[in-house]
């Protein structure tokens, strides 16, 4: 193991497959998306032209709020890397589990514009923290440039018969599955779990950081055996 865990494929599906999951649920319970800003602001004009300001400044606020995540984001690869500082990723995936804990909570029910701009916020930092999948870009909050990625490369391979393009090709299409099946999956438990459905979303986020955790432990143990042989 490397100091990428971040860049393990079993990671980026998790993470896509979640994020899947986060665009629905969002999107259900909230009538605005978690991370496809594009849909925002479309949604926010024509809500604007109807006149429907609440819903209106719920959007945009998401939409603030997501760019604001990706400065935040930014700032700490920076850090992070300055510091020398490589697994600070298991950190943000605790973090993401207790926000979405949080939110599944009572009190905060009332207020749907505060958890659409926490989830916005927190979907962002995702999205620019964990943007590779073994040294291959993809993206884990929404899946028009991964779509994108499959015909292209679909493309190419039939075209060149170049083993890479095959690579990416089923790269992007697991990338896309795993977000389809998060999607469907959040659905469901929303038909059956109404709000307590994104206890899941926690739920796999410590799944993914606790898991992860332990690996980098072991590599750091194995790590530390060697150097002392």
């Amino acid at each position: 193991m490397e100091n990428s865990f971040h860049e393990n494929r079993s990671v980026g599906l998790l993470l896509t497959f979640i994020g899947g999951m986060i665009d629905s649920y969002t999107y259900i319970r909230y009538e605005a998306f978690a991370s496809a800003q594009t849909g925002n602001l479309i949604l926010a004009i024509i809500q604007a032209y109807e006149r429907q300001w609440n819903m209106v400044g719920k959007k945009l606020l998401s939409t603030l709020f997501f760019f604001m995540g990706i400065l935040l984001a930014k700032f700490l690869i920076d850090y992070f890397k300055k510091k020398e500082l490589h697994f600070w990723r298991l950190f943000l995936l605790y973090f993401e589990a207790f926000i979405f804990f949080i939110i599944s909570l009572r009190f905060l029910q009332p207020h749907p514009a505060i958890i659409t701009i926490i989830i916005a916020f927190t979907a962002a930092i995702q999205w620019v923290s964990f943007d590779k999948i073994n040294g291959l870009a993809y993206t884990n909050l929404f899946t028009t440039g991964n779509l994108k990625g499959v015909a292209t490369n679909l493309y190419d391979y039939l075209s060149t018969k170049d083993p890479r393009a095959k690579t990416r090709f089923v790269h992007f299409l697991l990338v896309v599955l795993a977000f389809i099946a998060g999607a469907i999956v959040s659905v469901f438990s929303y038909r059956m779990l109404k709000t307590n459905a994104v206890l899941i979303i926690a739920g796999l986020f410590l799944y993914l950081a606790l898991s992860e955790t332990f690996l980098v432990w072991r590599f750091q143990r194995n790590t530390n055996i060697l150097q002392k042989k």
